[in-house]
């Protein structure tokens, strides 16, 4: 999985970028439905969220 970290002026981790094909895998492993209600947006947070604790930030050496 190739993820971007984005950051603000300071260097904190503002937000998460990952190709379509990793976010399309994703909404199949965690059934993520986007067209659910809008209620919906806890547990999409939460998938998302388990699934970054399985992901490390690159070390910055391009590793």
């Amino acid at each position: 999985m190739d993820i971007k970290y984005l950051s603000d002026e300071k260097g904190k981790i503002t937000g998460v970028f990952i190709p379509i094909e990793d976010w399309e895998q994703l909404q199949k492993e965690y059934k993520i439905d986007v067209k659910a209600a809008a209620d919906s947006g806890a547990k999409l947070q939460q998938s998302l969220t388990e699934a970054m604790k399985k992901v490390k930030p690159e070390t910055g050496d391009g590793k």
